[in-house]
Parts: structure tokens; C-alpha cells; sequence
């Protein structure tokens, strides 16, 4: 008799977005046609770049190039919110460690699901799918804790892109063109300091979380190995140690690090934390009511959940249609 074949369970889901995304209608400099008007005195206005000015705009040129490439394919999310959210995170990182970084430092997402995150110069990016999964404030300061690390001890990116001729490719070539990976010695290098960075930080006394993350994460790496492959920049560094070597250097008369009970939640499902508007790619904050403590089979660390939809209607109830005049009759 035949054994029966038990097919292991299998979930997943197709997110569709890109409907109507904004065209971009930026122009080149070099491709204008300005008519000024007649030639004065202007040295008390000088809008000569220093040589510092001029290295930093062009590092600039191409952040913006490659964010305006990746916003057109519908890759990355337009600013919003969530954008603003964690610059909030990384500004605390920034001014508890004395730190003025120009220019200023700016955070974008990508709409992938795959878990990723890099630095960009001074943009700091992070994939929507880690950020679904990251279980609090601490765990999302930790990862740009280390993308800061990076900009802090000067890891450049490539500035080819500033040349607009160097973003003409293919489409389905994207991932294979643009790359911001590091090296692992630039990835050691910045696990150190983003330590030292969280060490100061307001998130001292919570990395006891991220740390179980990073740990459940490697745990599970071997069960999502497609979850875990990054598109463009580095995968998540599990074997970062960041909770021991946070509280060890804190004095012995400090509060040391919460140890969390058996309650708290490591990781959240895919899909636990940011939606996205199916039409312009915008992310939104889930917004929902408190369920109470879950049980241990109801957290789903690094799962698909189900997708029960929320339909409303854009522009309220629809009208009636006005009743229909009677004809007149010809005189």
C-alpha cells in the first residue's frame, strides 16, 4: 500500500500597487534654456559652491537621481509619513550622540517585502517587508543605528549616478544595475558604531528585543531563504550583538536592559505594520484597536496572516439620478 504524501502548508500573498503613480516631470540642468536679465553687481549675493558645497550637491545629485529612478518603476514609496517617522528615530540617534551630520539626514522605503536595508550617502533606506516585522521603537532605532553607523564613518556611494545617462536601462534590469551593498569589513565596522550609537541613545534600556529579533530571525533563516535575499543593499546582520555589549557598557548604578517575559512579541507578520495604497504606492500606518495579550500560536513571527478587506467608497454614496422632465408637446 502507497504511503500518502503530506504536503507541507502553504500561505502566501500578491500585493498590487502602481495604479496611477505620478509621472516624474523633473528636468536636467544641462538641458534648460535660462534667459537672465541684464548682467549686475551681484557679489554681495554669491552663488558660487565651496569646494565642500560642491562635492556634497553632487553626492546629492545622485541620492535624488536614484530616488526619482526607483520612485518612477514603483519601487520605492513616495515621502510620507512613514518616511518622517523615521527620521524621528534617527534624529535621536543623532542628537544623543552630539552628532550634526550634513546635509541633513533623510530615510525612504522601498515597497519590496524582501528584508533589506542600506545607506545611500545620506539616505538611509529600508524595505516595507522589515519594517512590517520590526517589533518596536528599539528594533527599528537598532537597524538605522548601524545605516547611520555607515554615513558616520564616511562609507560613500558611488556618484556615477549623478550622470543622468547612467540611469538609462531596461526595467527588468533595475536590481541588477543599481547595487549599494558593503563590504564585510565596512559592515563590521559599522556593527561597532552603531553600537557605540545605540549605547547613548534613548533606546539603551529596550535592545533586549532587537537582539531576540536578530536572533529569531537567524533561527528562521534556513525557512525563508527568499524572505532574507536582498534586492540592492545588505541582508540583516543576525550575528550583531547588540544587547550585551549595550548594557555591559552602562555603570553598574544604571537600569540595565529589560529582560522581556514570555508575553512580548519577538517578530510581527508580514504585513502587521505598514499598508500601501494600491493606486499612488503611498504607505499608511495600520491603525487598529488593542486585541489584548496573544497567545503563543497567535504571534506568527515572520508569517502571512490572512487579508480581510476594508472597502469605502472614494467620493461618498453614490447620487440619484433626477427624475426625467416630461416632453413638451410642440404648439
Amino acid at each position: 500500500m502507497a504511503k500518502r504524501q503530506v504536503l507541507p502548508a502553504f500561505r502566501a500573498q500578491t500585493r498590487l500597487w502602481g495604479y496611477a503613480l505620478s509621472g516624474v516631470s523633473k528636468e536636467q540642468e544641462l538641458s534648460r534654456v535660462l534667459v537672465e536679465a541684464p548682467v549686475g553687481d551681484q557679489t554681495e549675493n554669491a552663488n558660487d559652491y565651496s569646494p565642500f558645497e560642491a562635492e556634497r550637491s553632487w553626492a546629492r545629485q545622485a541620492q535624488d537621481n536614484v530616488i526619482e529612478r526607483l520612485e518612477g518603476l514603483g519601487l520605492m514609496a513616495p515621502s510620507g509619513e512613514v518616511d518622517k517617522i523615521l527620521e524621528v528615530v534617527v534624529n535621536n540617534l543623532e542628537v544623543s550622540s552630539g552628532l550634526d551630520i550634513q546635509p541633513q539626514i533623510r530615510c525612504r522605503v522601498l515597497l519590496t517585502s524582501t528584508f533589506e536595508s542600506y545607506a545611500m550617502g545620506h539616505t538611509l533606506v529600508l524595505s516595507r517587508g522589515l519594517l512590517d516585522v520590526l517589533p518596536d521603537e528599539a528594533s527599528l532605532a537598532a537597524i538605522l543605528a548601524h545605516e547611520l553607523a555607515h554615513v558616520v564613518l564616511g562609507h560613500r556611494m558611488d556618484t556615477q549616478f549623478a550622470f543622468f545617462d547612467r540611469l538609462r536601462f531596461d526595467e527588468k534590469d533595475t536590481f541588477r544595475h543599481f547595487g549599494f551593498s558593503r563590504t564585510p569589513e565596512e559592515e563590521l565596522a559599522a556593527n561597532q558604531k552603531g553600537t557605540e550609537l545605540l549605547t547613548k541613545s534613548p533606546y539603551k534600556d529596550q535592545l533586549t528585543t532587537a537582539q531576540r529579533f536578530l536572533q529569531d530571525l537567524q533561527r528562521r533563516s534556513r525557512e525563508i531563504p527568499n524572505l532574507i535575499s536582498p534586492h540592492l543593499g545588505n541582508s540583516i546582520l543576525t550575528n550583531w550583538t547588540i544587547a550585551k555589549g549595550a548594557t555591559s557598557a552602562q555603570p553598574s548604578t544604571e537600569k540595565t536592559a529589560k529582560v522581556p517575559t514570555a508575553a512580548s512579541v519577538v517578530a510581527l507578520p508580514l504585513g502587521g505594520r505598514i499598508k500601501v495604497e494600491p493606486f499612488d504606492g503611498q504607505l499608511h500606518l495600520l491603525k487598529f484597536k488593542a486585541a489584548g495579550p496573544a497567545a503563543e500560536y497567535e504571534k506568527m513571527p515572520f508569517e502571512v496572516t490572512p487579508i480581510m478587506l476594508y472597502l469605502s467608497r472614494q467620493n461618498g454614496a453614490p447620487t440619484q439620478k433626477a427624475a426625467k422632465q416630461p416632453a413638451k408637446s410642440d404648439p
